[in-house]
């Protein structure tokens, strides 16, 4: 007899309405689970408690970072990994054994990575509508980040993040102020991340634990309060290093996060934990100090989803079409003998000598080579790999390098090659607002060391020297700007393209014939360009120096001086606008001035007077004392 299921209330009955199982009820939840609430020698406890429960919920997402480690480069995964890495590494005693013939995964992921890796992101902050003052603070601001950047190898840290992304889908980097007062940013594996998904299906979480290795004595350098729980924790076990062996000396750190419940509040919270040991700190700001990249969105749930679990089932049925191709080959891939029945052949004749008679009664043999493989087959094997390209959305002219057969012009590259960018429009925005939200963290990281320490400097890379950056001339407000990304630019990178675009520009009479034939030898388009800007540029920065820094530049002869009047008007005006000092305004009176002595013709010589007759000379007065000497002044 069946048993009767309540679907409304969950509660399965006998027959005698007697309750077997009821609905596990969520509504009463821990109070150990609410670390942030417990007192701070209860901390550690109660940290574990929540992440083992986490954990033990996403044992999935365990096993599916596992399989997408190998499908990208046939390796363990190493970090704190858990029960779920062990069992699979223990199977794989001899990883090549176990290698990928034909890898669609990497060759996705390390196309695209050169994709994003082609055009750096440059964080650029803008006024809106602001006054001078802050005109010139947005400005530094500006080469603050950059240099930061510079310092931090940001760009090559981002490119990390986006490879990590493709392979388990999340990338993450870490912004935080080191113990000698600097702004870092470090690579994080998506592995030791937690949230708890179900608070985090739709909404962002509000809490957040990361879990890492790190060695005893580096840890207690860098948390000297928590000394007496690091000397007596015990080293990370089998388990948490993956079910690998090392010879460090390996602690587990849990540091934990808690947002704000609101603007207003101050219930903020970080906490480091080492063993039964807890040190918390208030957090007030309103975000994870980890800028995230995901590969792929997905509906429901805070992670991503990376290339390699999208294209795992392709790539499952491309290793066993390799397999069985393998196999084929090395079982019919040599010629075959057929001898009849009752026929009397010498078989010692049946060898590898060149002419060799082979002496027969009956029929001859017959000498047949069958095909190694059915040619459905490969067809099948080239049609999964397209199709993985296709999902990916990533061309053959980009995995391969070579252009597809009938495109030969430049303007037909470029095309090809805008299409190919237009698929990856997407993910091009969600990379630049991943490098903006770095920014905007490292920034108020800067924010805090500098109230703290009272200075801070990063040193800007400029195209010909370096310059040194100082906060204390920026410290703008966060309303008092807006924070904008721009990529570098990018001409065509083949040489057709790049002959194709000096055409054009012939054509369109922006550059001229000489000018032209010099770039189809060499067709170095940024250069020319430097050069034919490089007097307005130059005229600018004389300018800017003037305005911004009080530096005062005269105007030389040489220079276009046409050009540099109606520069300095234009700035002049502007800076007049937007309220600049009187004192720097009139730096920029005095080089028009200049310019116009300069633009003035000199005042033409005297002409000479007309010949008219002149008196015959006397004689000079002779002296009676000196002969034939001339008087001078003897009396």
């Amino acid at each position: 007899m069946a048993k009767p299921f309540d679907r409304r209330s969950g509660t399965l009955k006998d027959a005698k309405g007697k309750v077997l199982r009821k609905p596990k009820d969520n509504s009463d939840i821990s109070e150990n689970l609410k670390w942030w609430t417990v007192k701070e020698d209860e901390m550690a406890a109660s940290i574990a408690a929540t992440l083992k429960l986490i954990q033990h919920n996403q044992t999935s997402r365990i096993e599916q970072l596992t399989v997408s480690t190998r499908l990208y480069g046939s390796t363990s995964a190493y970090g704190l990994m858990g029960m779920a890495f062990t069992r699979i590494n223990s199977g794989s005693a001899n990883p090549s054994m176990q290698r990928i013939s034909y890898n669609l995964c990497s060759s996705v992921i390390d196309t695209l990575e050169s994709k994003m890796a082609k055009n750096k992101v440059i964080p650029t902050y803008v006024t809106n509508g602001g006054i001078w003052k802050n005109q010139k603070k947005a400005k530094q601001l500006t080469k603050f980040t950059q240099g930061l950047f510079y310092e931090q190898h940001v760009h090559e840290k981002a490119i990390e993040a986006f490879s990590d992304a493709g392979v388990w889908g999340d990338g993450f980097l870490y912004v935080y102020a080191s113990q000698d007062g600097k702004c870092c940013i470090e690579r994080v594996l998506p592995h030791e991340l937690w949230v708890d998904e179900i608070e985090a299906a739709v909404t962002e979480p509000t809490q957040l634990h990361r879990v890492k290795l790190m060695d005893r004595e580096v840890a207690a350098v860098m948390f000297p309060d928590l000394s007496e729980y690091i000397e007596k924790v015990s080293p990370a076990n089998y388990q948490e290093v993956g079910g690998h062996k090392t010879a460090a000396d390996l602690i587990t750190v849990v540091e934990s996060w808690k947002l704000r419940s609101g603007p207003e509040e101050d219930d903020g919270l970080r906490v480091i934990s080492i063993g039964d040991g807890a040190m918390k700190y208030k957090w007030t700001k309103d975000y994870f100090p980890f800028p995230h990249f995901r590969y792929s969105k997905r509906k429901v749930g805070w992670y991503g989803q990376g290339a390699c679990e999208r294209l795992q089932n392709l790539q499952g049925e491309i290793n066993r079409g390799m397999i069985l191709k393998q196999r084929s080959l090395w079982m019919m891939g040599s010629f075959k003998l057929l001898l009849e029945n009752g026929s009397k052949v010498v078989t010692q004749h049946l060898n590898n000598e060149v002419g060799s008679i082979v002496h027969y009664t009956g029929t001859p043999p017959q000498y047949v080579t069958p095909p190694a493989t059915n040619p459905e087959l490969q067809a099948w094997i080239d049609s999964l790999i397209e199709k993985g390209y296709e999902q990916e959305g990533v061309s053959k002219m980009s995995t391969t390098g070579e252009a597809p057969m009938g495109v030969d012009s430049g303007k037909a590259l470029r095309t090809l090659n805008q299409i190919g960018d237009d698929r990856f429009l997407f993910m091009g925005q969600q990379m630049e607002e991943f490098i903006l939200e770095i920014a905007k963290q490292a920034v108020e990281v800067v924010k805090d060391i500098y109230a703290d320490k009272g200075e801070y400097e990063v040193i800007f890379p400029d195209t010909n020297f370096m310059e040194t950056v100082d906060w204390a001339e920026i410290d703008l407000d966060n309303e008092e700007y807006v924070l904008k990304a721009f990529p570098t630019s990018s001409l065509s990178d083949d040489i057709t393209g790049r002959l194709a675009e000096t055409q054009e520009l012939m054509q369109a009479g922006l550059i001229s014939p000489r000018t032209g034939k010099k770039l189809m030898d060499m067709p170095d388009i940024e250069m020319e360009e430097n050069l034919s800007n490089a007097a307005e540029d130059y005229l600018s920065k004389c300018l800017e120096d003037m305005l911004y820094d009080g530096k005062y530049t005269p105007p030389q002869q040489f220079n276009d001086l046409n050009l540099a009047k109606s520069l300095a008007l234009q700035y002049y005006n502007y800076a007049q606008l937007m309220g600049c000092p009187d004192k720097r305004l009139g730096l920029v009176r005095q080089f028009l001035v200049q310019i116009d002595d300069l633009l003035t013709p000199p005042m033409p010589a005297p002409a000479p007077m007309p010949n008219q007759p002149m008196a015959a000379p006397q004689a000079q007065p002779t002296s009676n004392m000196i002969q034939n000497t001339p008087n001078q002044g003897v009396q």
